[in-house]
């Protein structure tokens, strides 16, 4: 069954779901009046001392206020003083119940409208330590909330909102606060904290299921959608202040998630973007990912440290990140060049996370005059638009992935087919034989001749890499080694006729190879080989293992290659151990290879069991060696004859 079968429905239901909520939750949608209380602030700075003299009536008559612009921007570090904001309140208007609305995460300590304190979210207090040194200490106030009714009695009095600044967080309004009617900034709130939560909520909920994928499908475009979803989702939600309800009474774990949070989107969203579409691009959204490592790296390092302020790296953050927005247009329009189905639906979601972004920071900038937020919604609905497109991508490749699955168990039984099914029952021999690919196919294969007149054949041979590739040539491998079936006697003049069919046939794959002919009647075996590992000969009336190794160049690389033989004696009792290098070279945990002299020793120990035993021991013992559990990096494949 295809696995992302489930995707289409799940897509679908979420974009039935959080259309709706788009226009019912985001503020821009809503409908009441409100005004964008932007314009109109002054500000200046006391020292924090002053903060227990504040008087209202005191700071009506103070010189030195200026005009104050949201967001404040500055590079020193005002620790240890206040920010003082003020406006002058002309009164209700139509609202019947008017209020203020403090949006973001503002830090604070009083508000008052005239001369009476209107709210508190933090209170200082002075305390003296034993050396006698003052020592300031701040505590929340657990009644506070953003929305603040404004009585009529302050009416055509001056708004004060008294800011404390910490180490280089930023101080102030972090975004333009809003005037309206009581219980429509009520409902203004609510909504905000819905939608931020649905997305964030959805986001998490996206990477959980995108997760589940990965674990079932292994592809690395599907665990950058999961980082990427995971960090959004945990981003939207520290906006709403969730982090908050495990330190309630500090706001900055949910600034410093914002802030990493917001640093990693663009870095795993490009990711994600490398891994679904960077074939064939220039290598222009990898470079692009990795410049936003090294930049966030270096923006968060100098705002942590103190070097810059934050809201200093959060505006120089927005300014990088608009060549990524840019990159995704033409990256989507690109995809709709080429007729790739379903680009168009990219192409909107990352037309309107550009125009929605570009909206934002022009509010920011005091350009556009807007109350709701749209970068938001504009992220989500890229997101959507993105995953929907992805889910095509995908089911795509699974429907491929399954097709070449069944190749793959195709070529499966064709190569079973070319090898022995059993090894033969010679008359006076006994062989044991161990094959092990490393995956569903492989590259290793041998094959057993009795020739007539007590006379016998033995070929192994490993063709270079492992999998489909290298089974296709070992099937044809095996094809040269019949065609040429005329030199079975004759190991070397065998090995020559291979090598000149594989050269034009194996695209450069070569073939490592050893034939081993024995002789019952005279009592003496010949091999020739072509680059392929020793082989080990037990001689029982010396007691001792021979390695023997002739040599040669491998098979389908050049023509006209000559090979030599070899010709040793064997008596009855002896015993051979043949073997392709993916028993040899197999690592151990601290990277160590196996090695031939290991595999000698095991024969040597083995040599008293009959040729079955032997094998099964040789193979406990590798994998014991090893802790080797699952299967091999390499094709293995483990021969042993017993002459009776």
């Amino acid at each position: 069954m295809n696995i992302f079968s489930g995707l289409r429905p799940f897509f679908h239901i979420s974009f039935v779901i959080c259309l709706p909520l788009f226009f019912s939750c985001s503020d821009v949608f809503l409908p009441y009046h409100a005004e964008d209380w932007r314009s109109g602030w002054e500000m200046r700075w006391v020292d924090e001392e002053r903060f227990f003299e504040f008087s209202p009536d005191e700071e009506n008559k103070a010189p030195g206020y200026k005009q104050y612009r949201i967001p404040h921007i500055s590079m020193e570090h005002p620790t240890g003083n206040i920010f003082i904001a003020r406006k002058k309140w002309t009164g209700g208007g139509e609202n019947e119940h008017p209020s203020l609305y403090i949006r973001g995460g503002a830090r604070l300590y009083d508000i008052y409208c005239g001369s009476e304190k209107i709210s508190r979210q933090f209170s200082l207090e002075k305390k003296a330590n034993a050396s006698g040194n003052i020592t300031y200490q701040r505590k929340y106030d657990s009644s506070f909330f953003p929305v603040i009714a404004l009585p009529e009695s302050c009416k055509n009095q001056n708004l004060y909102v008294i800011f404390f600044s910490e180490n280089n967080f930023p101080v102030g309004f972090t975004e333009s606060p809003v005037y309206s009617d009581l219980t429509s900034n009520y409902k203004a709130l609510e909504n905000r904290n819905q939608s931020f939560a649905g997305i964030g909520f959805f986001f998490i909920v996206l990477g959980v299921f995108s997760s589940y994928l990965y674990l079932r499908r292994k592809k690395r475009s599907l665990i950058a959608f999961t980082i990427f979803s995971l960090v959004s989702g945990l981003h939207f939600m520290s906006q709403v202040g969730f982090w908050g309800y495990f330190f309630y009474d500090d706001s900055l774990p949910d600034f410093y998630i914002f802030v990493l949070t917001l640093f990693a989107i663009p870095i795993s969203g490009l990711y994600f973007f490398d891994k679904l579409f960077g074939v064939g691009r220039m290598n222009i959204i990898r470079m692009l990912w990795q410049f936003h490592i090294v930049f966030s790296i270096v923006i968060l390092t100098l705002a942590f440290s103190g070097a810059v302020t934050f809201t200093l790296a959060l505006i120089t953050f927005a300014w990088v990140s608009l060549p990524s927005l840019i990159l995704q247009v033409l990256i989507a329009w690109s995809e709709i060049v080429s007729g790739k189905p379903r680009a168009w639906i990219l192409a909107i979601g990352a037309l309107i996370l550009l125009v929605f972004n570009g909206h934002d920071i022009l509010v920011a900038m005091d350009l556009v005059h807007a109350i709701g937020r749209l970068a938001p919604w504009g992220f989500f609905l890229f997101v959507l638009s993105l995953s929907l497109y992805g889910e095509h991508i995908f089911r795509d490749s699974e429907v491929r992935y399954v097709a070449l699955q069944k190749e793959i168990v195709t070529a499966a039984r064709i190569q079973n087919a070319i090898l022995p099914p059993s090894p033969p029952n010679w008359e006076n021999m006994k062989i044991a034989v161990y094959y092990q690919p490393s995956h569903e196919v492989g590259g290793d294969f041998y094959d057993f001749q009795a020739l007539g007149n007590r006379k016998y054949g033995i070929l192994i041979a490993d063709v270079v890499g492992h999998g489909l590739g290298a089974s296709i040539i070992a099937s044809l491998s095996k094809f040269a080694f019949f065609q040429n079936h005329q030199y079975w006697t004759n190991p070397c003049f065998l090995l020559a006729a291979m090598n000149d069919d594989l050269v034009k046939r194996s695209q450069g794959r070569f073939t490592t190879a050893s034939y081993f002919y024995l002789d019952r009647e005279k009592m003496h075996f010949t091999v020739s080989s072509a680059g392929h590992p020793s082989c080990f000969h037990w001689s029982r009336s010396k007691g001792e293992i021979n390695e023997i190794k002739p040599k040669g160049k491998p098979l389908g690389i050049l023509e006209n290659l000559s090979f030599f033989e070899e010709e040793y004696p064997f008596e009855v009792g002896d015993k051979f151990l043949f073997y392709t290098d993916g028993l040899t070279e197999e690592l151990d945990k601290t990277g160590e290879e196996f090695g031939s002299e290991k595999l000698k020793k095991c024969f040597f120990d083995a040599v008293s069991l009959p040729s079955n035993l032997a094998v099964h021991s040789i193979i406990d013992e590798f994998k014991k060696e090893l802790s080797l559990d699952g299967l091999p990096h390499d094709d293995i494949t483990l021969i042993i004859l017993e002459v009776l």
